[in-house]
């Protein structure tokens, strides 16, 4: 590929893995393929900067034929996949299998409305883990960019705003989107002196929140060994957005089970479609990433990793799903 939007993403990756070695020499790097339009740019900007990629895609088996489109897409791109029927079983490995049927047959009677997300996370997680490893890897690529990274601090800072500040000891989807409105309407005012920003400010440097999606961070907390890397932590979506409509590049949904369950957006993506795709002005954006890069360390990781930390920031009561009214 050639282009402006495409030169200025293999930058921001080159500058990503410059700062932060997330690259590893002389082994391949396995690329969580969803077929979405950023795990798919990924993998090409991978190949193009000359790493071996394998791709690795979770089939979660709720979409008939998704496994094969994606095998289409992949062979179209000239990527090598490796597509995993989760329910299948023999790809992961033994001492997984009983954990990933366990999460599968919540997922299998869950009722409209309630929340899937980390019981398919938990089976990916275990699956993409069990492959990784298999293709003598030791880090997994994720597609996460630059706007999702700041959707999930965002996000945190939103909660705890709508917890303390608000005086809400449960979450309700209605109180937040209230609350994700009235910073979207701050932003698009150019966001300098606005109330929430300046809160969100404080509370990322008094170091209460930062992004769940830093540079690098283990896939599986329990089993130390493979990485999560994020190549595109530098890049902004509208680049992708871009190539992907100029060259009018087909992509995938991915097979999970959220829209199965619910017809909302996770809070996180409200915050992503609801502020950030409308949030513009050089000192805004300069200020949000000044507010990303204060929770980096000198190796990519998040200092705080306040996600694991919800429970004790926010109390067990306050708990973000899309089962709540």
């Amino acid at each position: 590929m050639t282009g402006t939007h495409w030169q200025g993403i293999l930058n921001s990756v080159r500058q990503a893995n410059d700062l932060y070695g997330l690259i590893p020499a002389a082994e391949p790097v396995a690329v969580a393929f969803s077929g979405g339009k950023d795990s798919l740019i990924l993998a090409l900007v991978l190949r193009e900067l000359g790493v071996p990629v394998i791709c690795v895609s979770i089939d979660m088996g709720y979409e008939s034929g998704w496994g094969g489109r994606i095998m289409e897409m992949a062979s179209r791109a000239g990527l090598p996949v490796d597509v995993v029927d989760v329910r299948a079983g023999p790809a992961v490995a033994v001492r997984d299998r009983t954990t990933i049927r366990r999460s599968l047959s919540v997922l299998d009677v869950i009722q409209a409305g309630a929340t899937p997300c980390t019981h398919c996370y938990n089976v990916k997680v275990l699956a993409l883990e069990s492959r990784v490893r298999a293709h003598g890897a030791s880090v997994v690529a994720f597609g996460h960019h630059r706007t999702d990274a700041l959707a999930s601090l965002l996000k945190e800072a939103l909660m705890h705003i709508d917890r303390w500040d608000e005086g809400n000891s449960v979450f309700v989807r209605d109180n937040f989107a209230a609350l994700v409105e009235r910073f979207r309407v701050e932003t698009v005012a150019g966001g300098a002196g606005g109330r929430l920003l300046d809160r969100i400010t404080e509370l990322v440097h008094t170091d209460l929140v930062d992004t769940d999606e830093p540079p690098r961070q283990p896939l599986n907390r329990d089993n130390p060994g493979v990485q999560i890397i994020r190549p595109m932590f530098f890049v902004d979506e509208k680049s992708i957005i871009e190539i992907i409509a100029e060259r009018d590049i087909k992509t995938e949904g991915s097979g999970c089970s959220h829209g199965l369950a619910a017809n909302y957006l996770t809070p996180r993506e409200m915050v992503h479609y609801g502020v950030l795709r409308h949030a513009s002005g050089r000192w805004l954006n300069g200020h949000l990433e000044q507010l990303l890069m204060h929770g980096i360390d000198e190796y990519g990781r998040a200092r705080l990793a306040a996600r694991r930390h919800r429970a004790a920031l926010l109390g067990a009561r306050y708990k973000p799903g899309l089962n709540k009214p």
